[in-house]
């Protein structure tokens, strides 16, 4: 199957945020409102990657959100105006969080999913769908391996837990990957798992971090690549199903599938929201997220705000999903099933 080379959401961005990936600043916050205002400002100004691509000008902000939280009275109400000024980032992974664990997102996109939980869960009965562990389930469907992968997060699932599943299905002869419903976790998972696809160590992307005061100054890019691992590759062909809903980290497995010959990306452009976050104390139990750099696929494309066209492009019905049919998951088995 080689191609040429190219041519719900709460939960979903909550686990976006809160990837493996994202560091804990230890850096105590200053006790005044306007102080701990300043803190997030100039983290920001000192790591956001995104300011010169969104065109957005932080000093403007600063000026017309400063005076307000010099006279907030409580943690709340400053939160408040960050949430407000932070909003023109549209960004997924800028949030604050409380004390409880809770998140207060800055940017909920629109949900353009093309993924159904009722819909699927019928179609998980019908081919008795098993749940090795949590977030992580397969079938046989029509004579072609059906895998589901709901989050990179390794407290739910091991790279050995995936490996099993590869190994199930060594003889059989085609497999989806369906991983539509999945916003995101830890990107070393998403790789390990792409590793057992790769025959050679193949260039998926790259990504590149601030290095100087002006918003616009970059450190060198840093290639990533996926590399042959486990007992042995898959090789035959591989659908993956993708769409709106696919966030973060899950974007990074998107971006490395879709380098192998053997592999199609069919369903929606994904979410577009990347950014290895780190994470900062704001006081009083509060903390808030940065992103730090730009993600780039193999082609050039920068995720944030685009994200990752699929190969085939398959229109969701909202309307075909009442009545229970998944046109993506069809769309796929029409390409991959025996006889068909």
């Amino acid at each position: 199957m080689k191609r040429s080379h190219r041519t719900w959401l709460g939960a979903v961005l909550i686990t976006a945020a809160a990837a493996v990936g994202c560091k804990s600043s230890p850096t105590e916050p200053p006790a005044s409102m306007i102080g701990r205002f300043d803190a997030v400002w100039t983290a920001f100004d000192a790591e956001y990657p995104y300011f010169a691509y969104k065109r957005v000008n932080w000093d403007s902000l600063r000026a017309a959100f400063r005076p307000r939280a010099a006279t907030a009275t409580s943690q709340t109400a400053l939160a408040d105006i960050l949430v407000e000024m932070l909003t023109p980032l549209r960004d997924v992974h800028v949030r604050l969080i409380k004390p409880d664990g809770s998140s207060l997102p800055t940017y909920l996109p629109a949900d353009r999913k093309n993924w159904e939980r009722s819909s699927w869960d019928r179609t998980a009965s019908a081919c008795g769908l098993r749940q090795v562990k949590p977030d992580l389930s397969y079938c046989m469907m029509a004579g072609v391996a059906y895998v589901t992968i709901g989050g990179w997060t390794n407290s739910r699932f091991t790279v050995a837990d995936l490996d099993g599943v590869v190994d199930h299905f060594r003889d059989a002869p085609a497999m989806i990957v369906d991983v539509r419903m999945n916003g995101g976790g830890d990107d070393a998972l998403a790789f390990a798992f792409a590793g057992r696809f790769a025959t050679t160590s193949t260039v998926t992307g790259s990504v590149q971090y601030r290095s100087g005061p002006r918003h616009d100054d970059f450190g060198p890019e840093t290639v990533r690549r996926v590399a042959p691992r486990g007992a042995f590759q898959f090789t035959r062909p591989v659908v993956v199903l993708s769409g709106r809903g696919v966030f973060s980290s899950n974007e990074s497995f998107i971006a490395a599938m879709r380098e192998l010959p053997n592999v199609l990306i069919l369903g929606d452009t994904t979410g577009g929201g990347t950014g290895n976050p780190a994470e900062h104390s704001l006081g009083d139990g509060w903390r808030y997220t940065v992103p730090r750099w730009i993600e780039r696929t193999a082609d050039r494309r920068v995720i944030e705000w685009q994200g990752i066209p699929p190969d085939e492009f398959v229109r969701w019905d909202a309307g075909a999903a009442a009545q229970g049919r998944d046109l993506v998951l069809e769309a796929a088995l029409a390409r991959l099933a025996p006889g068909r």
